[in-house]
């Protein structure tokens, strides 16, 4: 039961933190102009809002899906962190992602085993 509070919680701080991340870049950090905020924001944070529900009533179907999606913002903070200027936006953006993947399959993993019926 252990395991499986602490990968949820590993999922929700990768998830989250990904969430206000890239909110945070574009808009407070590295402000982008103003005729590109809407646009970017739109498609780098409304992928991630199709898990929301999902992730926060902790249901393991939703986690395991959500872990492909953790992978495409893996992939996009590599490519940041390839530029000098947003470096530091790509590694946390990894270390956010790795989070939630890792975090998503475990708790898949765990929380579908418990739920599974015992047969004897």
């Amino acid at each position: 039961m252990k395991q499986i509070t602490f990968f949820r919680m590993l999922t929700l701080f990768g998830y989250f933190g990904l969430l206000v991340l890239i909110f945070s870049w574009h808009l407070f950090i590295q402000p982008l102009p103003p005729e590109f905020i809407s646009f970017t924001l739109l498609i780098q944070l409304g992928p991630l809002m199709f898990p929301l529900r999902g992730l926060l009533h902790g249901k393991p179907y939703t986690h395991a899906w959500a872990s492909y999606l953790a992978l495409f913002y893996f992939v996009m903070g590599v490519w940041y962190a390839a530029n000098n200027a947003s470096l530091l936006l790509g590694i946390f953006m990894c270390v956010f992602s790795l989070s939630f993947f890792i975090g998503a399959v475990f708790y898949a993993r765990f929380a579908a085993r418990a739920a599974a019926p015992t047969q004897h």
